[in-house]
C-alpha cells in the first residue's frame, strides 16, 4: 500500500514538473519568435535602395537594367553605408558584369546575384552588416 501512495506520488510530481516544463518551453518560444520578426518600419529604417543601374554583362551584346534592396543590420550601419553610395554602385555593377546572361536567367540566377552581392557587400559595410539583397527591378538584354 505504501508503495502505491509512493509511485502515486511520484507520477503526480513527474506530471507536475513536466507540465510546467512545456508551459515554460512554449512561452520563451513564443517570445523569441516575436522577437525575431522586424516591423515594416524597422525594415525601412535598416534598407538602402539602389538607384537602378545599366550595365554590360560578360557576355557579347547583352546587358542588364537591375535595381536592388539592401537591407543592414542595424540604423548605423545603413547611414554608414549611405555614404559609401558610389563603392556600393561599383561593387553592384562589378559583380553583375561579371555575369553572362545565361547565368541569370530564371529563378535561380537572381538567387544566385542575391548571394553574390550580399557577399560583396559585406567587404564594402564596416559597421554591421548586409542581411540580405533583394532585386527589386530586372531586366537582361
Amino acid at each position: 500500500m505504501k508503495s502505491m501512495k509512493m509511485l502515486m506520488i511520484l507520477l503526480i510530481a513527474v506530471a507536475a514538473v513536466g507540465g510546467g516544463a512545456m508551459y515554460f518551453l512554449k512561452d520563451t518560444t513564443a517570445e523569441a519568435e516575436t522577437e525575431k520578426a522586424p516591423s515594416a518600419e524597422e525594415i525601412a529604417a535598416m534598407s538602402v535602395d539602389t538607384d537602378i543601374i545599366t550595365t554590360n554583362l560578360a557576355s557579347a551584346n547583352n546587358y542588364a537594367v537591375v535595381q536592388f534592396n539592401i537591407l543592414l543590420s542595424s540604423e548605423k550601419a545603413k547611414e554608414a553605408t549611405e555614404k559609401r553610395h558610389a563603392q556600393v554602385r561599383a561593387a553592384i555593377i562589378s559583380t553583375v558584369a561579371g555575369f553572362e546572361k545565361d547565368q541569370l536567367v530564371g529563378k535561380e540566377g537572381i538567387s544566385l546575384l542575391e548571394k553574390e552581392l550580399t557577399l560583396k557587400l559585406n567587404e564594402i559595410v564596416q559597421e554591421g552588416k548586409v542581411e540580405r539583397v533583394l532585386v527589386t527591378e530586372f531586366k537582361l538584354q
